[in-house]
């Protein structure tokens, strides 16, 4: 789906070359210390900012090439933070510039816990609330422009899509998004500063450092205490997990 070929930017923030892909049907965490270049790795996935050297091609074809409405139904992204803008109803916002089925918007609704905000005003919700309203247009829009011919459901883009929510929230929307990405073959990348997060739910995490990616792999390869030590400069100890297949973390007292 996108590959990512020396993929680079030179001027602040810089970027160093960065090659691999994102896979239909995963969850990809992207993590690292403030600062590290998360949000500007996102931006430059997402097509807003151009690579300045080295490409990143989406289905073959680089991004720069592709033409703002067909790029929309194929990749869609949610900042991390965007302004309310006008005086949208929930349920009209997240249908916004996809015409979608009223019953894939009602469906969205549920899955993100919004039905009974469905008449309100996005200018009346809270932060957490407004940040699911978001997630849930831009999966409105993937969806409901997805073609026939194709063969996933396309590229969503999130920046720290958990910040504002509390912790029910967090482990409902971590499901959500894996239940979205198997059952339509979405790519998700989702920057994120929860490392327990990003390893109960994410398939592989890049973690990035200093405007470079300084580990790759599933949860396990690059979630170690040591690794993690040296990037964030914190005391960690890891904690037993019940699957046994990740690693989850506290800070030291």
């Amino acid at each position: 789906m996108l590959t990512l070929h020396g993929a680079a930017l030179t001027t602040p923030p810089t970027l160093a070359p960065l090659d691999g892909s994102v896979r239909p049907g995963e969850l990809l965490a992207i993590v690292g210390p403030n600062g590290a270049g998360k949000s500007t790795l996102l931006s430059l996935l997402s097509g807003f900012r151009a690579c300045q050297a080295g490409a990143i091609r989406l289905d073959g074809r680089d991004l720069a090439q592709w033409p703002v409405y067909a790029l929309a139904s194929r990749r869609a992204m949610v900042a991390q933070q965007e302004p309310p803008g006008f005086d949208w109803r929930v349920e009209e916002l997240i249908a916004l510039g996809s015409d979608p089925d009223p019953a894939l918007v009602t469906q969205l609704l549920d899955q993100m816990d919004l039905l009974d905000l469905s008449d309100r005003s996005i200018l009346t919700l809270s932060g957490g609330e407004r940040q699911r309203v978001l997630i849930a247009r831009g999966v409105c829009q993937l969806l409901s422009r997805r073609s026939h011919a194709a063969t996933d459901g396309g590229l969503l883009l999130l920046d720290e899509p958990t910040s504002a929510l509390d912790i029910g929230q967090q482990q409902r929307l971590m499901r959500q998004l894996r239940h979205w990405a198997h059952q339509h073959a979405m790519a998700i990348v989702c920057v994120l500063h929860d490392l327990n997060l990003a390893s109960l739910y994410a398939d592989r995490v890049w973690l990035i450092d200093n405007g470079a990616r300084a580990a790759h792999g599933t949860p396990a390869q690059v979630l170690t205490p040591e690794r993690l030590t040296s990037v964030y400069g914190a005391e960690l100890q890891i904690l037993s997990n019940a699957t046994g297949t990740a690693p989850l973390f506290a800070l030291v007292p």
